[in-house]
C-alpha cells in the first residue's frame, strides 16, 4: 500500500496542539481497490474541496514512501478515517498502519472516525465471518510461529480498539 498526499491550503486552526507537528489534517486508512475507487475516493474528493489536506493509503500506486515514513506521516495528520471493509484485513501493511493509528490515538489524543461499509461493527470487533478468516489467512501470508502469534494479538487489539469508538455504519444510511 502506498500513499498518494492531497495538499490544498489548510485550515489555520490546529485543533490539536500538542506534539506532534500536524502535516496533514485527515489520513484515510483503508483496505483493497475496489473500496477505493467507489467510496474513498468520494470521500476524499469532498474533502479537498473542503481544502482539508488529506493523506490518503491506495494500493497499487507508484513508488512513494517506504513503510516507516507512511507511519511517521500518520503520527503527523490530526485525524484518521478508517474505511473498515470486507477487503480491510487483506493486507498487512493496512493493518501496521491501524497499529500505528491506535498508538497515535492513544498517545496524543489523534481523533479517529471509523466508517464500515459493507461490514458490521461487530465483525471488525470480534474479526468474525470471513473479516475474521481474511485476517487469520493475512498472518499466515506474512509471519510465521510466535511472530504470527504477536502479530495478530496486536491487530486483533488495535482492530477492536476502533471498532468500539464512535463511527459511522454506512449500511445505515442506504
Amino acid at each position: 500500500m502506498e500513499f498518494a498526499s492531497s495538499s490544498l491550503s489548510s485550515s489555520s486552526s490546529s485543533f490539536l496542539t500538542s506534539e506532534p507537528h500536524f502535516i496533514h489534517d485527515v489520513f484515510i486508512n483503508f483496505g483493497g481497490e475496489e473500496i477505493g475507487r467507489r467510496f474513498v475516493s468520494h470521500l476524499q474528493s469532498v474533502l479537498l474541496q473542503a481544502q482539508v489536506k488529506t493523506l490518503i493509503s491506495v494500493e497499487n500506486l507508484q513508488e512513494g514512501m517506504k513503510l516507516e515514513e507512511q507511519l511517521r506521516a500518520i503520527g503527523g495528520t490530526k485525524i484518521t478515517i478508517i474505511v473498515f471493509s470486507k477487503s480491510y484485513a487483506e493486507t498487512t501493511r493496512c493493518l501496521l498502519e491501524l497499529e500505528k493509528i491506535i498508538e497515535c490515538h492513544e498517545t496524543f489524543g489523534q481523533i479517529v472516525l471509523p466508517v464500515f461499509y459493507e461490514i458490521g461493527p461487530s465483525d471488525v470487533r470480534y474479526q468474525m465471518y470471513d473479516f475474521g478468516k481474511t485476517l487469520e489467512e493475512t498472518a499466515h501470508r506474512s509471519y510465521s510461529g510466535e511472530q504470527r502469534k504477536y502479530a495478530l494479538s496486536k491487530w486483533n487489539r488495535a482492530l477492536t480498539t476502533a471498532a468500539v469508538m464512535t463511527g459511522w455504519d454506512v449500511r445505515n444510511f442506504r
